[in-house]
Formats: structure tokens, C-alpha cells, sequence
């Protein structure tokens, strides 16, 4: 195996969580259109993580986008954890991921 001490086997996925605000509906009087303050707001991060079922280890890492250069911050950080172990990373079809196969 080289310079490493174990393998290990990792699936990885990422997931948006956002704020989307919408105009919604609301109660006042017949042919009255009510009067009030809005801002379209869509603000959102990015969870990525790589999680291991053979050994449960996990690895997470918050990003601002979803795309090639920040999923390469996440492989970066996530081969300094265990720097010893061989690391199988089993990708999902992420679009960003196509430049990394």
C-alpha cells in the first residue's frame, strides 16, 4: 500500500439549503390591494460530506456554490483528515464532478 496504513471506502453528496422569499398572499378589504414592504431575497450554502460505511468516519465541509472550484477546496480538506489512509471516494453525477473523472 505504499505510504498509507489503511483503506477506506467513502460515498460523497451535497445538499442546498436556502432562503427563498415569496409574496404571499394576504387578508384586507374587496378591490383593496394591500400596501407593504418586500425584498426578493435567495440566499443559500452548500453542505458537502463524504461518509463511510464501513467505518462510520465522516468528513463535512460548508461551501458557498456548488461547483468544480469549490468541490476541489472540499477534496483538498478532505485528504489532510487521516492523511495515512487511502481514501475511495464513490462520487454521485454531479454535473461539477465531470471534471474530475
Amino acid at each position: 500500500m505504499g505510504d498509507f496504513d489503511s483503506v477506506n471506502l467513502f460515498f460523497q453528496d451535497e445538499s442546498r439549503f436556502g432562503l427563498f422569499t415569496r409574496n404571499g398572499k394576504s387578508v384586507t378589504a374587496i378591490n383593496i390591494k394591500p400596501i407593504c414592504t418586500f425584498q426578493q431575497v435567495f440566499k443559500s450554502t452548500w453542505l458537502s460530506g463524504a461518509f463511510s460505511p464501513i467505518t462510520g468516519d465522516h468528513f463535512q465541509l460548508i461551501l458557498p456554490h456548488c461547483n468544480a472550484d469549490n468541490f476541489q477546496v472540499f477534496l483538498d480538506n478532505f485528504s489532510k483528515e487521516n492523511p495515512k489512509e487511502l481514501k475511495i471516494l464513490v462520487l454521485n453525477n454531479g454535473r461539477f464532478t465531470q471534471n474530475f473523472i
